[in-house]
């Protein structure tokens, strides 16, 4: 498989990953808090500090090992990359105070800015980003985001300078740079099949706008840097901290000031930096009134379940709560001065034909696009997501800066067309329903889904579409497993259809999903489908760097995709965060992981009336 293939094959996560690593990490060890350990305690947690239900446990702290949503959201919060999301899209400095790209697309230059520092004092440098990356090319390393860097030499050029070199451009490359940065000083000895379980990503040492203060399975309590300023101002150099590093996994002691501030051995590089993207207005608040202040304490409480989150909130034990039902929303809704602040997630409902020899039923256009007429989309997106989201015409959401209307041939909902389609495509209607073309017997279809339990809402769109096709006369199955099962199943293609959830991630490269290196492997590309021809303008998309040039070559795998419809979007989801009265300052933006919601964390206030 080409390296640059599959440059961004880590960022299509199927839903069914992040709920297995949820089941998963309810049983992974963290250590109890020890002697060593600050324990959770008035003296660290003020009397009402901004709590947040997340659903789901600790496993693994790791930027490179993540297992649940616990785990993503605790990195965002204690760790950063060389650069960061902002409002929109944007990409915004983080580790990285500048950056050059050379004009081929195939070099990119980052500074480090001179006041990064980890909890125990060391300071950020470019041998951290090298050993990181260095970790995700060793051939033991079996997690998410080890496809995206293959192929890429980076090396550090003095203390603050780093330099990433590419075989081939590759057009999302500055924000495939915003990966969360290790310690080299504190893992240097942990190799990377060891890194998902070390006592590092038990207990993290980070470099991020919070620092851990306590960690169990029930809850974390996080406490900010004092030196953080408001994600949209500039940041100033404070006086270096130090301390003496403790071993992997240890908490540090007090930090002391040191004597000088680290100096760049290269101060000047040219700066390439993103185009101003106005920022979300707040959300508004209502009845609210007293002093304010900045979250200077997080508390992350976790959950089994979305149901005893949301019971939660509603009790007035948590300030903010997310990843709920449509109806588990609108109850937490009803708590008194408690609003919504939606996010635009690029969580990607869709139904998945497997496209494979042994499939030849699904591998005509006209049975596919027959398949996709039949479903009303609107009323899912009513039905499922209680309208909060928008429906799909392509794997790229209509509010992306990328989606072209003029590109895109949807497919309306219509019963009639729906039967035409499949009558083209050879299938014949019969009393008993449908038979295949070439086939004798009555066609039954098997449609794969998780059982309730492990997703209510992609087990709920499995619901409606097999309602829809057996309107136009289909025999369906509907098949629910647990979610093992389900990424077994879909892993290895024994499925005819199933109903997937992929996080598409923000930038419009469709490769990951579609393209033919993609198939088995760990790829994302379950369907199976093999287009040279797609293939072609896939690479093409990914490799151009001028902006205008690039959305025209996108512009055509869009039409080439709405057109052939490899796979069937649906609906791209919201996430709802749900905030408490006291709870201001919040933007919502365009994510890509429900951790994102955390973008603009250091601006948000809280309310000291109780």
């Amino acid at each position: 498989m080409a390296w640059s293939e599959v440059n961004r094959g880590d960022r299509f996560v199927i839903f069914v990953l992040a709920v297995a690593f949820v089941l998963v990490g309810g049983a992974m060890f963290l250590p109890a808090p020890t002697a060593t350990d600050h324990p959770a305690s008035q003296s660290i947690v003020p009397a009402v500090p901004y709590r947040e239900g997340v659903v789901g446990h600790p496993s693994s702290v790791n930027p490179l090992t993540p297992r649940s949503q616990a785990d993503r959201d605790l990195i965002a919060l204690l760790f950063r990359g060389l650069v960061r999301a902002g409002p929109d899209g944007s990409m915004l400095p983080d580790l990285a105070e500048s950056w050059a790209a050379s004009d081929d697309g195939r070099t990119y230059t980052f500074l480090l800015s001179t006041d990064a520092y980890w909890e125990d004092g060391e300071p950020v440098t470019a041998a951290d980003v090298a050993f990181t990356v260095g970790l995700l090319q060793d051939p033991k390393y079996d997690g998410l985001y080890g496809s995206s860097w293959q192929g890429i030499h980076v090396s550090a050029d003095g203390v603050s300078t780093v330099r990433f070199t590419l075989t081939l451009p590759i057009a999302g490359f500055l924000r495939q740079a915003a990966l969360p940065i290790l310690p080299r000083h504190l893992l240097a000895g942990v190799s990377a099949a060891q890194l998902a379980n070390s006592r590092f990503s038990a207990r993290p040492i980070g470099d991020g706008p919070y620092r851990l203060a306590a960690l169990d399975q029930s809850h974390a309590v996080l406490q900010r840097v004092p030196s953080v300023v408001p994600a949209n101002s500039p940041r100033p150099l404070p006086t270096a901290i130090t301390s003496s590093s403790p071993s992997p996994g240890q908490t540090p002691g007090p930090s002391r000031k040191a004597s000088a501030t680290p100096t760049p051995t290269q101060t000047a590089i040219p700066t390439l930096t993103p185009t101003p993207t106005p920022t979300p207005t707040p959300t508004p608040t209502t009845g609210v009134t007293g002093p304010q202040s900045l979250l200077q304490t997080i508390e992350l409480v976790f959950f089994d379940d979305a149901q005893s989150a949301a019971a939660g909130f509603r009790a007035g034990k948590l300030d903010a709560v997310g990843g709920l039902t449509p109806e588990q929303t609108d109850a937490a809704l009803s708590l008194p001065g408690s609003r919504l602040v939606p996010y635009r997630w690029t969580s990607l409902l869709s139904v998945v034909l497997n496209q494979r020899v042994e499939h030849p039923e699904m591998r005509d256009v006209n049975a596919r696009q027959g398949l996709l007429a039949a479903i009303d989309r609107a009323a899912l997106l009513t039905g499922v997501l209680g309208g909060r989201g928008s429906t799909a015409d392509i794997p790229i959401p209509s509010w992306s800066p990328a989606f072209d209307p003029a590109a895109v041939s949807p497919t309306p909902y219509d019963t009639t067309d729906a039967v035409k389609y499949l009558t083209t495509a050879g299938w014949q209607q019969t009393g008993a329903g449908w038979t295949a073309p070439k086939a004798s017997a009555s066609y039954s279809l098997d449609l794969l889904t998780p059982d309730e339990a492990s997703n209510a809402i992609v087990y709920r769109t499995a619901v409606q579409v097999a309602a829809a096709w057996r309107a136009i006369g289909l025999d369906v199955t509907l098949n629910p497993v647990p979610a093992a099962t389900y990424l077994d199943r879909l892993s290895s293609g024994q499925f005819a259809a199933a109903v997937v959830d992929f996080e598409v991630g923000l930038d419009p490269d469709l490769g990951p999903l579609l393209l033919s290196s993609q198939v088995g492997s760990g790829g994302s590309n379950v369907s199976g489908i093999k287009d040279a021809a797609l293939d072609q303008l896939l690479l093409t998309a990914r490799k151009t760097v001028d902006p205008a040039e690039r959305q025209t070559a996108i512009s055509a795998v869009e039409k080439y995709v709405s057109t052939t419809k490899p796979i069937l979007p649906l609906a791209f989801r919201d996430y709802d965060l749900v905030v408490s009265k006291r709870v201001q300052n919040v933007s919502g933006t365009q994510i890509a992981d429900p951790s994102s919601r955390h973008w603009d964390v250091i601006d948000w206030r809280l309310a000291n009336d109780g």
